[in-house]
């Protein structure tokens, strides 16, 4: 039996672009989340069974790669977790991987897949950015969808542990969360 929907709570996982830019290779998958995943997550997660409004919602920004013109690119180079580099460390360590030419030229940028911030009291919203490299954009469409999907339920499972003391069932919203990105995959 369905449970009823309650459209006065947020829907618990939101998916952002941060920019509209994008390599074109990956336009149809972002325009896929605003058109048809981001409305599919509103009509199947079910915020009242999850738990209580400590956490209300969790804002997943996707950060793409980009190349408008030669003044106008951003590529990210993704940053290996287990190195732990503070944000002023990024250029130096993306020195020790390119030369400064390149790095000037290409538009290259050092940053970790992930990004999560913390749970705000105040709001209930827990904010999220997802990197995404350039060769990301060449990939087949299907393939950009699994990836993504992957990351997105790396993300919520990463805030899950983070956050496992609060009344709210994680592993409902996890399980839910899956099955709409496994429909999304398949369209």
């Amino acid at each position: 039996m369905t449970e009823m929907i309650d459209n006065t709570l947020p829907v618990p996982i939101k998916i952002v672009r941060t920019l509209d830019n994008c390599y074109p290779g990956s336009r149809a998958v972002l325009d896929s989340i605003t058109e048809t995943l981001n409305p599919r997550l509103r009509t199947e997660l079910q915020p009242q069974l999850y738990g209580n409004d400590t956490l209300r919602q969790i804002e997943i920004n996707t950060a793409m790669s980009f190349y408008d013109d030669f003044h106008c690119k951003t590529n990210y180079i993704i940053a290996d977790e287990s190195l732990r580099l503070r944000r002023d460390d990024y250029y130096e360590t993306l020195l020790t991987m390119f030369a400064e030419d390149e790095i000037d030229r290409e538009g290259l940028f050092l940053r970790p897949r992930y990004q999560i911030g913390p749970l705000s009291k105040r709001t209930g919203l827990v904010y999220v950015t997802i990197v995404f490299e350039k060769a990301f954009s060449f990939l087949p469409e299907k393939e950009q969808k699994r990836k993504m999907s992957e990351y997105f339920l790396t993300a919520v499972s990463r805030i899950a542990m983070r956050k496992k003391n609060l009344n709210y069932d994680f592993p409902r919203l996890i399980t839910d969360f899956k099955r709409v990105l496994d429909w999304w995959i398949s369209i």
